[in-house]
């Protein structure tokens, strides 16, 4: 939960060293320029502070905020509530062409109106550079009468970064939308230590993004409309009229947990554009990481990744969660409802090494791939290898919604290997307590 007393954890579950091209700022520091601001003074404070500076935002409702600017790395432009216990509420968001900017322990509140479509974006960045998103609640609505979409249901796309270099967003809540997060065309992107949950179908969404980092996020607990056609994913990346091939990409050391909400498919990266015959080699996946990651969610999809040079899946573990909402047809247990490994077999240099899971598809003897040392587990009976009890202890039966629940049992076949994730050993780091 968005807590504004406490500044959020960013540290991540590995070490912090980022991808070529992207760029982990530290701690917010105040400028020298201070500047209190009310909702009646936003406006000609942004378009006055031409060498920077801090706005400190007093408590009130900001309506739509729009920024379009120029400032150094230097002297950045900083939006912060004066008060994080009182914070500034902002409706809409647009950042347009715009170089350093923060935004820190703000309240980013939609709020659905008859006739907004399904696919509404209320907080957007667009061509735009070194832009931080921290510490701050981005919280959406639930569709009301009138709505393209199921009354009652979240709606809107969260969060909307497209066409921008170097992005963090670090520490925030992001709930209550149809998708939390959409990012197209980015270059350098850090997305850490964030709370995405109540979602209805998609938590994060990637197209023709470079250097990017997922680290230490905790996705969780949609609230899904089970009746719909939706594809629900925690986190995704597609290919489809794409611009160019998403590459260098880490996915490392977060929580996918459907909680008690509906089941979601997990980490699922289809290259459309290859596998329908309308791109080659050029369009594949290029240098993927999804490392040291925990998976409890009821779908075989728990990481499934399309053509791909350049793949390394590791040190993860998925499990069901048979309390997973909307698990009917075919009825449990089913492999349908196990999280698996599923990789397109004309991917090249895979590794698939260390990890958990229900079973591993596409290794199909290719030369260049090497899978290795994973762990074949089940809930589907005792009279099966790699039963839950025996590999990880009785309340990996009781409350799979736990990540605590899927630790090593002691003298167990997981038991001092280093298989799995490795933050799931209270003896190596200990689980993050923010999870």
């Amino acid at each position: 939960m968005y807590n504004p007393s406490r500044r959020a954890t960013l540290r991540a579950l590995m070490s912090t060293a980022l991808l070529p091209g992207v760029v982990m700022s530290g701690a917010s520091e105040v400028n020298a320029q201070t500047t209190v601001v009310t909702p009646a003074t936003l406006a000609g404070a942004i378009a006055g502070a031409t060498a920077g500076g801090t706005l400190l935002l007093e408590g009130g409702d900001y309506g739509r905020v729009v920024i379009e600017g120029d400032w150094s790395a230097g002297a950045p432009l900083v939006l912060r509530s004066a008060d994080p216990g009182n914070p500034a509420r902002i409706a809409e968001l647009m950042v347009y062409s715009t170089r350093n900017v923060r935004f820190e322990q703000l309240v980013f509140k939609y709020r659905f109106a008859a006739g907004d479509p399904y696919y509404f974006r209320p907080f957007q960045i667009r061509d735009s550079q070194d832009i931080t998103l921290r510490s701050s609640l981005i919280d959406g609505d639930l569709a009301g009468p009138g709505a393209d979409v199921a009354e009652g249901y979240a709606t809107g796309f969260g969060l909307s970064i497209r066409t921008c270099r170097q992005i963090r967003v670090l520490g925030n809540e992001v709930r209550r939308f149809g998708r939390g997060m959409i990012c197209d065309d980015v270059r350098g992107l850090v997305v850490q230590a964030n709370d995405f949950h109540s979602l209805r179908s998609d938590g994060m969404n990637f197209v023709a993004v470079q250097d990017v980092a997922l680290e230490g996020n905790h996705i969780h607990d949609f609230t899904r409309n089970i009746d719909s056609s939706d594809h629900a994913d925690m986190i995704q990346f597609w290919t489809n009229q794409a611009v160019g091939p998403t590459r260098n990409v880490r996915i490392r050391g977060n929580l996918l947990n459907a909680g008690r909400g509906g089941w979601t498919q997990s980490i699922f990266m289809r290259n459309e554009m290859v596998d329908t015959g309308a791109a080659g080699a050029e369009m594949y996946y290029r240098n993927i990481e999804v490392s040291n990651n925990v998976i409890l969610n009821a779908h075989l999809h728990g990481v499934m990744v399309g053509e791909t040079r350049g793949l390394v899946i590791s040190n993860n573990t998925m499990v069901r969660n048979a309390l997973a909402l909307g698990q009917i047809d075919p009825p449990p247990p089913s492999p349908l409802w196990e999280p698996q490994i599923r990789v397109n077999p004309a991917a090249e240099d895979v590794v698939i090494a260390r990890n958990v899971t229900a079973g591993i598809m596409g290794h199909e003897d290719q030369s260049d791939w090497r899978v290795r040392d994973n762990v074949i587990v089940q809930d589907r009976g005792r009279a099966f290898p790699g039963f839950y009890n025996t590999v990880f202890g009785q309340a990996s039966l009781v409350d799979p919604t736990q990540p605590a629940s899927f630790a090593a049992r002691p003298g167990g076949p997981l038991d001092g290997t280093g298989i799995g994730a490795t933050w799931l050993d209270a003896s190596v780091t200990g689980p993050p307590s923010r999870f």
